[in-house]
């Protein structure tokens, strides 16, 4: 169990699939049109989706505005996570 939660503050606001809102964000790590992995205080977060743009990113704030098709939304702990290969994968 997680014994201090205010090193996880940070809101979500996700709007209809098209946009989503984040706040509590130090740094965006890698972006492209279907992954956005950024990097909170004690955390990271990837954002899933299709046609994904960054509208705003503001460091001294920790608001990170993406507009696109948002499929997903994943936390991880400090160091990103490797993503597994899937059973179609291994045979070819």
């Amino acid at each position: 169990m997680v014994e201090n939660l205010d090193e996880f503050k940070h809101d979500v606001i996700i709007k209809s699939r098209k946009r989503i809102e984040l706040s509590g964000i130090e740094d965006v790590l890698s972006y492209d049109e279907k992954e956005i992995v950024a990097q909170a205080n004690n955390f990271g977060i990837t954002v899933e989706g299709e046609g994904l743009k960054i509208e705003r990113f503001n460091s001294e704030v920790g608001d990170l505005i993406v507009n696109g098709l948002i499929n997903g939304l994943y936390y991880f702990g400090k160091e990103p996570q490797k993503k597994k290969k899937s059973i179609t994968n291994i045979f070819k």
